[in-house]
């Protein structure tokens, strides 16, 4: 009797680890290879240094300065405008100032991609949305002879087309504000780079047929 229970509570040991093994598996997306890096750079509307929560306006993707895995052979007329924001605070006649920055921005880029294995999913758009970020502006010069910058970075997710698993990352991007004679250009650059798969959560469905396929298992076990 007792050496029955005791196979028993062993077949069931192994069964729920089973069971937390293929919860694991079907827990974590396929696994591929979609890394990448992209830096691109375009004109933009910024607000002068001293301006309360400057806005931040890309116009335009002129060039794309390099890319990576997933995003190898993408060109500029691939790439969506980022969207705008504005960043919160004003620093006065200070030099440096640590602003406040959006906590999220969804669908911020759009990224239009052809990548197949081992690279990518193929062909399909990446969206980007910021999930957190921090931001620093800097000014140098004088009125009418300077230098603005605005400098954002943070946290990225990356949604895959194909049903490939997500991704997250980092951004970074800059806005730059030159004043001389009286001549104003504007421009940014970002960068970004994916960093790590996302372990997506099983269906309610996948979770009970693993169950039961486990328990099937165990019973016909103790059958034998």
């Amino acid at each position: 009797m007792t050496t029955n229970i005791s196979r028993q509570l062993a077949t069931g040991t192994l069964a729920i680890a089973a069971s937390v093994t293929a919860l694991g598996f079907a827990g974590t997306a396929p696994a591929q290879a979609i890394m990448g890096t992209l830096s691109i750079t375009g004109d933009a509307t910024i607000d002068p240094w001293g301006t309360t929560d400057p806005m931040l306006k890309p116009l335009s993707v002129t060039t794309v300065n390099s890319a990576t895995g997933q995003f190898a052979g993408v060109t500029a007329g691939n790439i969506s405008v980022p969207k705008s924001f504005a960043l919160t605070g004003n620093p006065g006649m200070m030099p440096m100032h640590m602003f406040g920055s959006p906590a999220s921005i969804t669908d911020f880029i759009s990224i239009l991609v052809n990548q197949g294995p081992p690279t990518g999913p193929g062909a399909g758009t990446v969206i980007g949305s910021i999930t957190g970020s921090m931001a620093i502006g800097s000014f140098a010069g004088v009125p009418g002879s300077s230098t603005t910058s605005y400098t954002v970075t943070g946290t990225m997710l990356f949604d895959e087309p194909n049903t490939a698993p997500d991704l997250l990352g980092t951004f970074n991007i800059s806005f730059t504000r030159s004043e001389n004679g009286g001549q104003v250009s504007q421009g940014y650059t970002l960068s970004l780079q994916k960093s790590s798969a996302i372990t997506k959560t099983p269906e309610p469905a996948a979770i009970l047929g693993i169950l039961a396929v486990a328990g099937v298992g165990a019973f016909a076990r103790r059958k034998s």
